[in-house]
């Protein structure tokens, strides 16, 4: 793998764990109902996006302004799995280890943005109730799913990828590679 890719994702993962850790921790101590805030949880899903994609144009420009569809897709994907690692066992023992109370709160905190955002959608009952009793019987914060939320995200992540590698891309010229391979 490329120096330059290696190097941009793990400092750019780093930097985005740094910022995912960092806002998690904020909300905690500050109001725990930031942690399920839908306007923060989007700005730091943008926020996410923005980093990586500067992760790969960060290592198209250290490769002279050119970069492989591989390559601009490796700093992505790398960079994400590295801050999501973080993020995510940070997570793991915020909820599992050090306050399993505060879980459970944010659980309940769940629940009632679900119900109070169904009951603007004008959901029937029956479905609310089913919706409600799923929320119930699962715990978003317990390992497994924590695990399992993390996989999800580098699915997603991946396709996200995969388009930002497809605009930013851009090969050498075969003028360039002749050049490069006659040194």
């Amino acid at each position: 793998m490329n120096e330059i890719v290696k190097a941009n994702a793990s400092k750019y993962g780093l930097i985005l764990a740094g910022i995912s850790v960092g806002f998690a921790l904020l909300a905690y101590l500050i109001d725990i109902t930031l942690m399920v805030n839908m306007g923060l949880g989007i700005s730091m899903w943008v926020l996410g996006l923005v980093v990586l994609v500067a992760a790969v144009i960060a290592s198209k420009k250290g490769m002279g302004g050119f970069i492989s569809f591989k390559d601009a897709f490796s700093t992505f994907i790398i960079g994400y799995i590295i801050s999501a690692l973080i993020g995510t066992t940070f997570l793991i023992v915020l909820f599992n280890v050090v306050d399993t109370g505060a879980a459970d709160q944010l659980q309940e905190i769940t629940i009632e943005k679900t119900i109070d955002m169904m009951e603007q959608f004008n959901v029937p009952e029956d479905q609310m109730l089913k919706q409600i009793e799923e929320l119930e019987a699962t715990s978003q914060f317990d390992i497994v799913n924590q695990v399992k939320g993390f996989f999800m995200a580098v699915v997603g992540y991946a396709l996200i990828g995969l388009i930002v590698a497809a605009i930013v891309k851009k090969e050498k010229p075969l003028i360039y590679q002749d050049n490069e391979d006659a040194n």
